[in-house]
């Protein structure tokens, strides 16, 4: 499959998963990435508009800005970062983060996606340290759900972090806020068959599948083996990829994915999945949920301001 995107006329290419903060905050995420990975290409002394040319580069039109505070009195500084960041950035869409001691998280909520024109929230209950169940985050959730505003949270790959997170925990929550508008970034891997299994019973429920295809790598294969088994992955993914891929979306992670933005995107060659579906992946179902859950969004607003070729 190949994509062109010309800037006027070419088909959107949306990268659904992208943390440019603070030039503190990127730099201190690429030391942590490269203690992990030495040989990771972020650089050590990387700046946030080092990432939009790097999203240029990769042919991406359009972007959604992921931040998360590491404390309550980063909460606001950092929104207010992203709010300034988006819309200097054509094509970027500032999702608010939130740190469960933050006070007044409702309301908080409220300013943000009403006041400052955000699309919705991040949280990322590892790196942040809480559970997604954490009734601290109860009021969150209920506003949330109440204003059919979403809230992406990080799920799976447990054993890079050092952490644990259930899935009959993230069920339960989905059983206490049912109509809460949720994204499992990274489908809770390696657990993509319960995640799945999840999609019938609640119809908010959204997959960002960021950081699950590399396994189609053959460099990938070996730890792929090991907690999931090759054969049980290509199966979950062949039977549920096509069934549900209006609420499926996928991204980069970066500055910390798994390479370049040219090389995650060109993942999508490899999975067995029709171009149709690939379609979706790339654009069409990140399109109608920020149609959806942030109507308005100006998509005439591109990053690619010159002719990029992107080969997926």
């Amino acid at each position: 499959m190949v994509m062109e995107t010309d800037g006027s006329r070419g088909t959107p290419v949306i990268d659904t998963h992208v943390h440019i903060m603070t030039e503190k905050r990127i730099q201190g995420l690429a030391r942590w990435m490269k203690k992990a990975f030495p040989q990771h290409p972020v650089s050590l002394t990387v700046t946030p508009m080092d990432l939009v040319d790097d999203l240029k580069k990769g042919g991406i039109t359009h972007f959604f800005n992921l931040v998360y505070p590491l404390s309550a009195d980063e909460t606001e500084s950092l929104n207010e970062f992203n709010v300034s960041f988006c819309a200097d950035i054509p094509g970027a869409i500032p999702f608010a983060g939130i740190h469960p001691d933050t006070p007044d998280k409702a309301a908080y909520a409220e300013k943000c996606l009403f006041r400052d024109g955000m699309a919705g929230f991040k949280l990322h209950p590892f790196v942040q340290g809480f559970d997604p169940w954490d009734r601290r985050l109860d009021d969150l959730y209920g506003f949330l759900q109440e204003a059919s505003k979403p809230v992406f949270f990080h799920t799976g790959f447990e054993a890079f972090y050092g952490r644990t997170m259930a899935v009959s925990g993230l069920e339960n929550l989905m059983k206490r806020f049912p109509r809460l508008p949720a994204v499992f970034v990274h489908m809770a891997f390696p657990e993509l068959e319960a995640v799945f299994h999840m999609m019938d019973d609640y119809p908010e429920l959204y997959l960002d599948a960021t950081g699950v295809f590399v396994f189609y790598r053959n460099s990938f294969r070996p730890y792929l083996d090991k907690v999931l088994g090759g054969d049980t992955f290509n199966r979950i993914i062949e039977t549920h990829l096509e069934t549900y891929r209006d609420r499926i979306f996928f991204g980069s992670d970066h500055p910390v994915g798994w390479g370049d933005i040219g090389r995650v995107f060109k993942d999508l060659n490899f999975i067995p999945a029709s171009d149709e579906t690939k379609t979706y992946l790339t654009h069409r179902s990140a399109m109608a949920f920020i149609d959806r859950f942030f109507p308005g969004f100006d998509w005439s607003r591109r990053l690619d301001e010159d002719r990029v070729i992107c080969r997926i």
